[in-house]
């Protein structure tokens, strides 16, 4: 689902997102650990697809490669679809997943 930019409270993201090759990884909590596929991340958080339901406001410690366990909480949550924020911001320049070349939406390729 792609937000409506028309909408009065839509707002614009804060920091450039990149797109991240499939990567699996584990997020989380003091109970229990799932697996994830990243599918995009910024210095500010994080987009990822997950089988199972995640409670939005859950803090969860997400495995960045080259950085270690990053701290996040669980912002929102549809269908498979899950977003969470850095409890402190990441730098892009330390993060070793790989970025793949995307068109903006509804570019013609």
């Amino acid at each position: 689902m792609k937000p409506d930019r028309d909408q009065p409270d839509f707002k614009q993201r804060r920091s450039e997102r990149r797109a991240v090759a499939p990567a699996q990884t584990v997020c989380r909590s003091s109970w229990y650990a799932i697996e994830v596929k990243i599918c995009d991340v910024s210095q500010c958080g994080f987009q990822a697809e997950c089988a199972e339901p995640v409670g939005i406001g859950s803090f969860v410690a997400l495995e960045v490669p080259g950085i270690g366990a990053v701290q996040a909480q669980v912002r929102w949550q549809i269908g498979v679809r899950m977003g969470g924020m850095f409890l402190d911001p990441i730098s892009l320049n330390r993060c070793e997943w790989t970025a793949v070349r995307t068109s903006p939406p509804g570019a013609l390729v």
